[in-house]
């Protein structure tokens, strides 16, 4: 929402008091169309093209709660008259205006605040209530109604104790995730003077300085660092001085006190409980028991499987490190050991960016200035037969009528790619999937704070998808630019967002899709995007526009580091969820001496004695859970799906591969075939989720309720090949 409180109020109420006069409701229209999700998708009848939403129609506390009592009504209609096609159609409503309210409400659009807080507690009752009256009538039947999401069933349907473990279980993880981000933000500063900071470029170690320069009397020194993952990530990886890098290092894990470990412990302890519960033996198998790889021995084999085959493409590197290392004054190493052993944790990332060349990927920047989104989209919109157009463009008098924040992006999506005769109809919204908010700045309240803290793809409604990118704006009269990471980024949620649009089956069958499906299609588009060929399509210079040179090109491309990274993070999550930790009995300092162990595991040197994995990936990771392993499963699968080839291809087949693959995957043929098999597809999900989960199986009121497969294809059983291409 625009920040003009006075005139948001005027507007907002106007607005309001027009569909009260006029008997309509914007949040009944837009939750109409959430079965069938698509004009004529499953035989269903012709609905109108999805319309952009103007957020001052969707900005009332009590219209939204109007529209939810309607939807209440209903539902408990039907329950009394035993229609189960209208109580899954009233479940749907009601499921999906509260989570329209819910994401509205977040973003700060949805208010008065403190009542719209009020009415969801309500409503979120209301839901369950009629969950549980169509259960007990027998006219919701999991695994087979598909208006409530299968684990909103399962959360449901469990004991009042378990119920309860659940509760405290989502306020852990949000516990340990809040220690964590306090921990990478930082806490304390290192006075630092240019002399500690050989080798970081001015404009880098700027912002550290005083904007009154050496009027600053009052400063010990002329830097002053904030001691957080920002500031560790630049002077580890690019400070020539092995004193101040480790200084920091030192510094910063000093900053994960016993507090994160303690919240770790609750938040595992809770875990196990409620798997135990749900006929689990741990945490792990029962976060995996949705997903392709779905229990924790065949995890850590996989895992253990790609350390092994990232070893041909990591040994060389580690070779050349740790000759870096003799050379720059380190000990050499002892007999029987490799120049590896020479490494020390606290220099790792320095000698890494050495050989890596890492410091080119803050000049690639320069390429990707924001005049390069919209041809950013055109590469995502050709590889998934979609196009997207910018509507309602951020002008201040448009975005004083819509109520959008001249942040957002408003942008239509249509079915066919941009070169395709289809988007013919694009004016009259005849091929409209819908529409992607993509909000890119984060904002802040007038006192400082974050106006914005939903981040990442959320589902409104059927044909809307918000996108939160809380990316860094640019200062006044400058404009953006993105690095390679935010690309990533907005490349990643696009693909969500256009899966969003693109399922075919409702919004609940969606959420009950498993984490390795959802997360697939998003990995393939930033995957896409990263390829040099895919890059040259939209990387142009801010000022001459030219092209990027490849070395810089490469530089920013994913390597074996990149993926030994996530597994020592992964590793830390499934380890801690897994059989073989108990939670029960361990104290802070066992937790992080196993965290440690498990993170080791994966690692080429050994962990410095301040070290804790929470300070990285592997905090955020257990915090949301062992399911994270998706993400790796995802990867195998891109590599497979971009390229496929036959068994025995020689590595000219794959420096081809890379060579031509742009224009292949790019290809309208190979993207109306993606479409088809991946994002237009509806798997069967709560049926799924029901068969692999015992208390929805016994309660399936279908007795011969088989194990449903997997919806994807089996995984690629080579794992080399992500190391090789890397």
């Amino acid at each position: 929402m625009i920040r003009a409180p006075v005139i948001n109020t005027v507007l907002n109420s106007s607005r309001t008091l027009r569909q009260l006069l006029g008997g309509k409701n914007a949040f009944e229209e837009a939750v109409s169309r959430s079965a069938p999700a698509r004009t004529g998708s499953s035989g269903g009848a012709a609905l109108a093209p999805p319309q952009a939403l103007h957020l001052r129609d969707v900005s009332s506390a009590p219209l939204w709660f109007l529209a939810c009592a309607r939807a209440r009504r209903a539902v408990t209609h039907a329950i009394s008259a035993g229609e189960p096609a209208e109580v899954e159609r009233g479940l749907s409503r009601l499921g999906e205006l509260l989570r329209l309210g819910g994401v509205l409400s977040h973003v700060g659009a949805l208010g008065p605040a403190a009542l719209q807080r009020r009415c969801e507690r309500v409503v979120d009752g209301w839901y369950d209530a009629a969950v549980r009256g169509g259960l007990s009538s027998g006219l919701v039947v999991p695994g087979k109604t598909k208006g409530v999401p299968a684990r909103r069933l399962l959360h449901i349907r469990i004991e009042a104790s378990a119920h309860e473990l659940m509760d405290r279980m989502g306020q852990q993880s949000a516990k340990l995730h809040a220690a964590v981000a306090k921990g990478l933000a930082g806490n304390g500063h290192l006075d630092l003077r240019d002399e500690d900071l050989i080798g970081l470029r001015d404009r880098v170690k700027s912002v550290w300085g005083s904007t009154l320069g050496s009027a600053a009397v009052w400063r010990k020194t002329k830097y002053r660092v904030p001691i957080g993952k920002d500031a560790v990530d630049k002077i580890g990886s690019f400070c020539q001085d092995p004193v101040t890098r480790q200084r920091v290092f030192e510094a910063y894990y000093a900053g994960f006190g016993s507090d994160v470990d303690e919240a770790a412990l609750e938040l595992l302890r809770t875990r196990k409980q409620l798997a135990i519960q749900m006929g689990f033996k741990s945490g792990t198998a029962f976060e995996l028991a949705p997903m392709s790889i779905s229990d924790e021995v065949g995890a850590r084999q996989l895992m253990d499987r790609c350390w092994r085959d990232a070893q041909p493409a990591l040994l060389p590197a580690l070779r050349k490190m740790g000759e870096l290392a003799v050379s720059s004054g380190g000990a050499a190493p002892s007999r029987g050991k490799s120049s590896t052993s020479t490494i020390s944790h606290a220099d790792e990332a320095f000698y890494r960016a050495l050989v890596t060349r890492e410091a080119d990927t803050w000049k690639l920047a320069e390429y990707l200035p924001d005049t390069s989104l919209p041809r950013l989209l055109e590469v995502v919109g050709k590889a998934y037969s979609v196009t997207l157009r910018e509507v309602q463009p951020p002008k201040t008098i448009d975005r004083m009528r819509s109520g959008w924040h001249k942040s957002v992006r408003v942008y239509e999506v249509s079915d066919g790619s941009p070169a395709s005769a289809v988007v013919r109809g694009m004016e009259d919204g005849r091929n409209r999937l819908g529409f992607v908010y993509l909000d890119l700045y984060q904002r802040t309240s007038l006192f400082g704070r974050p106006a914005v803290e939903l981040a990442g793809a959320q589902l409104l409604c059927s044909g809307h998808a918000y996108l939160s990118m809380n990316l860094a704006e640019p200062s006044m009269g400058q404009g953006k630019l993105f690095n390679p990471e935010e690309i990533v980024a907005i490349t990643h949620e696009l693909g969500h967002a256009v899966h969003m649009l693109c399922h075919q089956g409702s919004p609940q069958e969606f959420e009950d899709l498993p984490l390795d499906v959802l997360e697939l299609p998003s990995t393939l588009a930033e995957t896409i995007a990263l390829q040099p060929g895919c890059m040259a399509q939209y990387a142009q210079h801010y000022a001459s526009g030219g092209p990027p040179p490849e070395a810089l090109v490469r530089s920013c491309q994913r390597d074996v580091h990149f993926f030994v990274r996530y597994l020592q993070s992964a590793s830390v999550s499934l380890g801690l969820s897994g059989e073989a930790f108990d939670p029960m009995s361990a104290t802070p300092a066992e937790l992080r001496a196993e965290s440690v162990a498990l993170w080791q595991r994966y690692s080429p040197v050994t962990a410095h004695p301040s070290f804790t994995p929470f300070a990285g990936e592997a905090g955020l990771y257990t915090a949301q859970g062992p399911n994270q392993l998706a993400y790796l499963l995802c990867y195998l699968r891109v590599d497979a799906i971009l390229h496929s080839s036959k068994p025995g291809s020689t590595g000219s087949a794959s420096v081809r591969s890379r060579r031509d693959g742009p224009q292949r995957w790019l290809n309208p043929e190979f993207a109306s075939r993606l479409r088809s098999q991946l994002l237009d597809k509806s798997f069967s999900g709560s049926e799924r989720l029901a068969s692999l989960w015992p208390l929805l199986a016994a309660d399936s009121k279908s007795p011969g309720l088989a194990r449903q497969p997997h919806p994807l294809p089996p995984l690629p059983s080579d794992t080399s090949v992500l190391f090789q291409r890397a």
